[in-house]
């Protein structure tokens, strides 16, 4: 877990962040939007999940070691 009140507020932009895409996906899939767009919204979610996960590992590594 983040430490630092910098590393945390990263931290958190990025879970808001995903917050947003999340619901922007639902809003997509309650509209009947194109396969196409969901999955590239389904795929930037994914991603950002990724950096997050980096991010947090990271912050992890760094002050265990």
């Amino acid at each position: 877990m983040p430490s630092t009140p910098e590393e945390k507020k990263k931290v958190l932009t990025r879970v808001r962040r995903i917050r947003g895409q999340i619901d922007a996906l639902e809003r997509s899939l309650e509209g009947d939007a194109e396969c196409r767009a969901i999955l590239q919204q389904i795929a930037a979610v994914r991603g950002a999940a990724n950096g997050l996960m980096a991010e947090v590992l990271e912050s992890h590594i760094r002050e265990t070691f």
